[in-house]
């Protein structure tokens, strides 16, 4: 039987991830970096005044700068948890022969700690380098984040060969609305959006993933 979403596709914080919101926020505040620093970033981001590339290596400079390591943030990030059903979620959807992705302006060392020994088929999110020692050495911003996330989606169904009408989406918050009006079906989980929560087609309340998988079968 051919599946109606062979493709589905998670965000990150608050959606796979437990204990977080934002994983940046959660960085930022761990290493009690420059609060107004970041505002003026966001503003810049939010103006126009700069592009995404500098909002992301502007926030890198400031952890690392407060003295973020690798070593540090995995200590940081094993204090988050993965949502609860989230790893017999990706083990099901997997099993059934989906395609699982993840879209998000997260980091790619949170699913490297927080899932190790899942492979995703999809990852586009951001990418920090570490040098020797564990020091901040830059990284690799996404092209998929905010209102981009859409056309992330949009890549993944090209490469699988796909139409955006067979691809799900599962998000929580409001930077996932432009990419819940792209797919085929939208699930707001745990939803802290209130226009995410109007823009997607189901609702999943509470904190157990296990619970969207019966509105991925069909």
């Amino acid at each position: 039987m051919s599946l109606r979403y062979p493709l589905v596709c998670f965000d990150l914080d608050g959606t796979l991830v437990d204990d977080t919101i934002y994983i940046w926020k959660t960085l930022h505040e761990g290493f009690a970096t420059d609060p107004d620093a970041r505002k003026r970033a966001h503003d810049d981001f939010a103006s126009g005044r700069i592009t995404y590339e500098r909002w992301f290596a502007h926030d890198l400079a400031l952890l690392a700068a407060a003295g973020a390591t690798k070593p540090r943030i995995e200590t940081l990030l094993d204090k988050l948890r993965p949502m609860r059903g989230a790893r017999e979620v990706l083990a099901s959807l997997r099993a059934a022969g989906h395609k699982i992705a993840i879209i998000s302006g997260s980091l790619d060392i949170v699913i490297d700690r927080l899932f190790p020994d899942f492979a995703f088929d999809h990852v586009l999110v951001n990418r920090i380098r570490f040098a020797r020692g564990g020091r901040i050495a830059g990284g690799e911003h996404t092209p998929y984040d905010l209102e981009r996330k859409a056309d992330g989606l949009k890549e993944l169904c090209r490469r699988e060969g796909l139409s955006a009408a067979q691809a799900a989406f599962v998000g929580d918050n409001v930077n996932d609305v432009w990419v819940a009006r792209a797919a085929g079906l939208a699930i707001a989980f745990n939803c802290k959006s209130e226009e995410l929560r109007k823009t997607c087609a189901v609702e999943v309340k509470g904190r157990d993933l296990r619970a969207v998988l019966r509105h991925l079968a069909g």
